[in-house]
């Protein structure tokens, strides 16, 4: 499940970095006049996905 803009409750686009605010492309837009101020939610699920499967390796040889 993709996370909501707090604004018009559509699926999200952005984040502002360190909080839980979303917001969509059309209200981002709307709301911030530089975008790449924003963090692309895409980016961070994947940034975040990266860690956990570095993360994973280590617990593996740890149970052997």
């Amino acid at each position: 499940m993709g996370k909501k803009c707090i604004v018009c409750d559509m699926e999200a686009a952005y984040k502002i970095k360190d909080t839980s605010d979303y917001y969509c492309q059309e209200c981002a837009l709307e709301h911030f006049s530089d975008l790449n101020l924003l963090l692309k939610v895409e980016e961070e699920a994947q940034r975040l996905k990266q860690l956990v499967e570095e993360k994973e390796p280590k617990n593996e040889q740890q149970d052997d």
